[in-house]
């Protein structure tokens, strides 16, 4: 199937489409307020080239990578703590003067195109593009997939566990670390989202009694209690580091 790559500044009429896509990709609370999510779509508005898209030949939406221009010295120390800290400085300061890298916050794709390398293809145009966008590469807070499955083991444990044949244990690290990149480190307060405490029960389906810690469907780490009435999901993320792809 012949696709055809774009983005939000030649396309705009898409962006519904792409909140669309996003919001089928991730649990519904993900989309709560959290200093990030309040500036995403200000993302779309200061940075549209950086928001691509794959298109079928019906002019459908299949795959979508988010992303903008960023300051980065190239250590790992100077990472930001997420994706919230990214979207704050990006769309409350405007673009960098200089961007040294560009950071990727999110790659969707459409469930019946998960096969087809989409995620690959994106990843690997968003590396092409920062030779000329932002020399360091491209940096990325990792949300790994399979995490959910596991949220009681801490995340940098989670991260370094490998399959029998050496690979990476998680399907979505796994495709970074095989695309070239390396991970830089832990981003352990990546989004923060804190909502009453009843709000957080119509997710779970059931009370939340008291203060501590609770499984939350679809999140990686356990939802935090307290006893101010208050929960709140922090989720932790995996720094990856993807050289520019400076092929002619």
């Amino acid at each position: 199937m012949a696709l055809t790559l774009t983005d939000l500044s030649r396309d705009p009429w898409l962006l519904p489409e792409v909140d669309a896509l996003i919001g089928a990709n991730m649990p519904a609370f993900m989309g709560w307020e959290s200093p990030g999510n309040w500036r995403w779509h200000g993302m779309y508005k200061h940075y549209p080239a950086h928001q691509l898209c794959l298109v079928d030949g019906d002019g459908r939406l299949v795959a979508a990578a988010n992303g903008l221009p960023v300051r980065w010295d190239g250590t790992a120390a100077s990472l930001p703590s997420g994706s919230d800290e990214i979207l704050v400085e990006a769309v409350d300061h405007g673009p960098p003067d200089h961007p040294d890298a560009v950071c990727m916050l999110s790659v969707s794709i459409d469930s019946a195109h998960r096969a087809a390398g989409l995620a690959e293809r994106l990843l690997t145009e968003v590396r092409r593009r920062a030779a000329e966008h932002g020399p360091r590469g491209v940096i990325i807070p990792v949300r790994p997939t399979r995490k959910p499955r596991y949220p009681l083991i801490p995340i940098e444990e989670y991260a370094a566990w490998r399959r029998p044949d050496g690979r990476c244990f998680d399907p979505w690290l796994r495709t970074h670390l095989e695309l070239g990149a390396r991970q830089l480190g832990i981003a352990e307060r990546s989004l923060v989202i804190r909502q009453p405490t009843v709000r957080w029960e119509e997710v779970i389906g059931h009370p939340l009694p008291g203060p501590g810690d609770y499984p939350l469907p679809g999140a990686l780490v356990p939802l935090r209690v307290t006893e101010d009435g208050y929960g709140t999901y922090a989720e932790p993320n995996v720094w990856v580091h993807h050289p520019a792809d400076r092929t002619p």
